[in-house]
């Protein structure tokens, strides 16, 4: 479930300038740029520190929470994570007069559900967000939405419903007097994903290219979505059967999550296994056993997931 889970946080970044804008805060201003280009430490202590300001409206608060939320999620904390992203709803949802907010945190606890493998209940939240944001004419994030469910989709092997939300995400799209580059980026690695589903490999090399080169002309090489997007235009280069590429696309992609996120994130594991089945494609069947070994071994321990939907998600 991990392309749901970049495309989707390709998203919130995306989406950070303009709700700073909306929100007036230099503070804030200094979270949405740590959110596209600093590392996850430094986002997190100022969050931290801007949450200690009794000043802060709900909404604001609501914003900085996600944004906490977003980066424990990132460093594999999903303890943490959940309890902020609960926070930020409960906190949002005190006078409902920010549904833009709102719906935008349904879209990232989202992810957390994907990312432990509840389907269900990250399809209920986004469906919920969709709706939400497409009542408030907010095209552009309506479109960030749609697309999150199309790549679950495809992530779920269901060709009919992928293609069936990444047209409502296109459509959407073009409603949308401000899409970014950023956000097609993410839309063009859904297209990509699905492009893996219809078996067409070499429309997912170009669409993962595509979304690498848009992504990398506003974000740093060190961001752990960057990194991510090199190791799935590795496992498009292998489904294509150019396994040279793969290798070294992958082992970038690699060793950019352990500079970013470290080597006991889950995204670094999983990139660690996606490189062990590479390596294995090339014929280094011992290098590839030895990846895995050490995948096993860097597991995270279990941790607390979502058991249920918030309270505050089904308002």
């Amino acid at each position: 479930m991990k392309r749901v889970v970049v495309c989707v946080l390709l998203g919130i970044i995306a989406s950070a300038p303009r709700l700073s804008a909306q929100h007036p805060n230099s503070g804030l201003a200094q979270l949405s740029e740590l959110s596209r280009h600093g590392p996850l430490p430094q986002l997190i202590q100022a969050a931290n520190s801007l949450l200690a300001n009794q000043d802060l409206t709900p909404a604001d608060q609501g914003i900085v929470l996600t944004y906490l939320a977003h980066a424990y999620q990132l460093s594999g904390d999903f303890n943490k994570a959940t309890a902020n992203y609960e926070n930020a709803l409960a906190i949002i949802d005190r006078d409902g007069h920010h549904p833009d907010e709102y719906a935008m945190v349904l879209g990232a606890l989202a992810t957390l559900y994907a990312e432990t493998g509840q389907t269900n209940a990250a399809k209920h939240l986004l469906l919920r967000s969709a709706r939400l944001l497409e009542q408030q004419n907010d095209h552009a994030q309506a479109a960030m939405i749609w697309n999150d469910l199309a790549t679950l989709a495809a992530d779920e092997h269901s060709r009919r419903d992928a293609h069936k939300y990444m047209a409502r995400s296109l459509a959407q799209s073009q409603l949308a007097p401000d899409f970014t580059s950023d956000q097609i980026a993410a839309l063009t690695s859904t297209q990509a994903s699905i492009a893996e589903l219809d078996g067409d490999p070499r429309a997912a090399v170009a669409g993962y290219q595509h979304a690498l080169a848009l992504w990398k002309q506003t974000h740093e090489d060190q961001l752990p979505e960057t990194a991510w997007l090199y190791v799935l235009l590795g496992g498009a280069y292998l489904q294509s059967g150019d396994i040279a590429s793969a290798r070294v696309t992958t082992a970038r992609g690699l060793s950019l999550l352990e500079a970013g996120s470290g080597r006991q994130s889950p995204r670094y594991v999983s990139a660690e296994l996606a490189y062990a089945k590479i390596l294995d494609a090339s014929g280094a069947s011992d290098q590839a056993f030895k990846l895995r070994t050490e995948a096993a071994a860097a597991a995270p321990a279990a941790q607390r997931t979502p058991s249920q939907i918030s309270i505050f998600a089904l308002r």
